[in-house]
């Protein structure tokens, strides 16, 4: 079963099964206690966080740096990619979040997490049998 986690250091919010066992933000281990749904809605709710805009050129940045230790690369057709995050940045702006392009979101939103691009495709057929994510951004390295 999932619960929030906030670290006791910098008050970074984790929503899963158990706690990371270093903090993602501030490096410390074992640094996580676990806390209702109510207080980790205020401490997001009342966190100042910097405004950062992510267009599509930092978003491509990022997946840049995510596919250099993986075993999968960016797709070489620039076209399908260029096309694949107009999809995405359109299902942001509709939906609020970066879903997957090709994947119809159900409006349960803990289910929908699952379809954020990039979402957890090493685990689907698709991947495992034609060697590319549902949509094509991704295609296991040759």
């Amino acid at each position: 079963m999932k619960k929030y986690w906030r670290c006791f250091v910098c008050n970074d919010i984790h929503y899963g099964v158990n706690p990371p066992e270093t903090c993602p933000t501030c490096r410390v281990k074992n640094a996580y206690v676990e806390i209702s749904s109510t207080e980790a809605d205020t401490i997001c709710s009342t966190t100042k966080v910097e405004n950062i805009d992510f267009d599509k050129n930092k978003f491509l940045e990022a997946i840049d740096k995510f596919v250099k230790s993986n075993e999968f690369q960016l797709n070489p057709d620039k076209e399908k990619v260029s096309m694949l995050l107009e999809g995405i940045f359109n299902n942001e702006k509709n939906h609020g979040l970066k879903y997957c392009p090709c994947r119809l979101i159900t409006k349960d939103f803990e289910e929908d997490l699952k379809l954020v691009c990039p979402c957890n495709f090493l685990a689907h057929n698709t991947y495992k049998e034609k060697g590319e994510c549902w949509c094509g951004l991704f295609v296991r390295r040759k």
